[in-house]
């Protein structure tokens, strides 16, 4: 430990933190000796904000370990929030990974022996946190660590304390007989987090399928409260149970029944809810699944932020899910009042609610609702809605018969509020009306914004005009950048000119644009042989090009090459997802890549 009066002895301008050099820093730890508590909050502020900028450790953290831990005995305010510095000194996982990291665990190390004393202070934070600074003892300190988090662990009154005691216990205690008895021990102990720690560290050390005595003990002690599982939090030396039970995916079943129990238990911090959303990111078909559970969740109260993330996973899932919970959109009205995603949720399951129910409904709202129940009604209200704003869903699912009926509609929106998927949608439903044609021609001369300019002087050519502006504004772009090679697809033949352009993106050390540029090269000349190569070496690694490249291939008639196939095999059967969360709209739908790749594959096997 150092005092506040060796803090000149350091040369603090040298080193840094994440907002410059640490020359602030000796003023921060001096202003925990003041005796004021907002003064003292203030440097803890600092501190983290700085020092430890979102969970980073900088130079200026390491040099500040001796005076911190002096401040944690000596100090009067904050004590609590500089044991957290300190533990958050070697990393916010369990173990360090950058260099400052192992600097700041070697350094804590140094000081933990000084520090014990503090798991038998009266506030119950402090001893939480100096259960995590404890996590970082080394060598000889080890042996007064494991004596005094065992005697944390057994008598302490805080139930977090002694899960988290359990949990450092088993990271430091070399004595492997030892760790699993205690582990095995605490599976019945009165208290429920104690129960939860020891089933999430026996899970950590098994493989899936996971014992099922087990997972039965997470799933009912869990949902406690008092054990906590918050995504947000630091949890240094330890790590957050909400990325330790990441693997608990490896196990369906087992991921199924836990999030239905902590769901059932009030899905305190939302953690039944991110399992139930965990179940779909990793397993195909199991949407149904995931949105009556996450239906089920919605009956509870939430703070904003989570309400806001259930809300989202529903709709990430709902599209996937072919038989939703029938209550959900009861579940779902009380919050369409004031919950913008609600209200969308409403239309997208096609509850009429959303207009009887909710007054001024937001235009994305009806956007959902008009192109779930194709009503003519619905797509009135949503395209004179005043704002004309978040129209983009409703467009590709309207037919070219449908358009046609409310062309002057969608003229009006055209000229007030253009986006590039209206500009796209006439193209394809290839209305031909002098008045589009006049609002294409004119967004095409005075577009400020080059996307809108190039969308409407493609547009204006497919429906008949000169292409002569669209193949100008284009060989503007592609001189520089392949960004409009999806506009120069669109042209079809029309853009031949722009050949020697897009044939010079075709290996563009950009995917993306590799990928667009053989999609335009095929569809300008009809020939398949110069682009199918391309796409085929975009499938690997797959990604999100990827799944479009496979698309292409697909759109090209077969044979398709022979050494995809036990690829297509893979990528059409595989239960579990091979894709991340990434989602794309389709035909006014949106789709999970992971299905798209999944359904590409088969078409292409058949």
């Amino acid at each position: 430990m150092r005092s506040p009066e060796e803090l000149d002895t350091v040369d603090w301008p040298s080193l840094r933190h994440a907002y410059g050099n640490a020359d602030d820093v000796p003023g921060w730890i001096r202003d925990l000796y003041s005796g004021d508590p907002e003064q003292a909050h203030k440097a803890m502020y600092e501190f983290f904000g700085k020092a430890l900028h979102q969970g980073s450790v900088s130079s200026a953290a390491v040099a500040a370990v001796p005076f911190l831990a002096h401040a944690a005995v000596h100090g009067v305010h904050e004590r609590a929030s500089v044991l957290a510095a300190l533990a958050g000194t070697g990393g916010p996982e369990a173990e360090p990974e950058f260099e400052d990291e192992v600097q700041g665990c070697m350094r804590v190390a140094e000081e933990v022996a000084g520090l014990l004393h503090l798991l038998r202070d009266d506030d119950p934070q402090i001893r939480r946190n100096m259960v995590r600074v404890a996590r970082r003892a080394t060598g000889a300190t080890v042996p007064a660590a494991l004596r005094e988090l065992t005697a944390c662990f057994e008598s302490d009154s805080s139930p977090a304390v002694r899960a988290e005691a359990l949990t450092v216990l088993t990271r430091l205690d070399p004595d492997a007989r030892a760790v699993d008895g205690r582990l095995r021990s605490a599976l019945t102990d009165p208290v429920p987090a104690v129960r939860a720690a020891a089933a999430v560290d026996l899970l950590e050390r098994a493989k899936a399928p996971y014992p099922a005595e087990v997972v039965a003990v997470l799933a009912e002690a869990g949902g406690d409260p008092e054990f906590s599982v918050n995504s947000g939090e630091f949890a240094p030396g330890i790590g957050t149970v909400d990325s330790r039970l990441w693997e608990l995916a490896e196990d369906a079943d087992a991921l199924t029944a836990v999030a239905r129990s902590w769901i059932a238990r009030g899905d305190h911090q939302i953690r039944g809810s991110r399992r139930a959303q965990r179940l779909s990111e990793v397993w195909r078909d199991r949407e149904n699944e995931t949105i009556g559970l996450l239906t089920a969740a919605l009956a509870h109260d939430h703070a904003p932020w989570d309400l806001f993330t259930l809300l989202d996973a529903i709709a990430k899932w709902l599209p996937g899910a072919s038989q939703p919970d029938p209550v959900l959109g009861d579940r779902l009205l009380p919050h369409a009042r004031t919950e913008r995603q609600a209200q969308e949720l409403l239309g997208h399951l096609g509850d009429q609610r959303l207009l009887t129910d909710i007054p001024d409904p937001r235009p994305e709202a009806l956007a959902a609702l008009a192109a779930r129940t194709q009503h003519p009604d619905h797509q009135r209200l949503a395209l004179r809605h005043p704002d004309g704003c978040g129209l983009d869903e409703l467009y590709p699912a309207l037919s070219p018969e449908v358009a046609r009926t409310h062309l002057p509609d969608l003229i009006h929106l055209l000229r007030r509020r253009p986006t590039p998927t209206l500009l796209r949608c006439f193209g394809d439903w290839a209305i031909h009306d002098t008045g589009l044609l006049d609002a294409l021609e004119t967004l095409a001369r005075t577009a400020d914004d080059n996307t809108l300019a190039i969308a409407a002087a493609v547009t204006a050519a497919r429906l008949g005009t000169d292409p002569h502006p669209a193949l100008r504004l284009l060989e503007q772009q592609l001189s520089d950048t392949g960004r409009h090679l999806e506009e120069a697809a669109r042209l079809g033949p029309a853009a031949a000119p722009l050949l020697p352009l897009i044939e010079r993106h075709l290996d563009n050390g950009t995917t993306r644009y590799r990928l667009h540029a053989a999609q335009t090269h095929v569809n300008i000349t009809g020939d398949p042989s110069v682009a199918a190569p391309v796409l085929t070496a975009l499938l690997d690694p797959m990604g999100p090009v990827g799944v479009h490249a496979l698309q292409a291939l697909r759109r090209i008639e077969p044979p398709y090459p022979q050494h995809l196939r036990p690829q297509l095999l893979h990528w059409a059967t595989s239960e579990r997802r091979l894709m991340s969360e990434y989602t794309t709209w389709v035909s006014g739908r949106r789709q999970h890549l992971d299905d798209q790749l999944r359904e590409t594959a088969r078409q292409m096997l058949t």
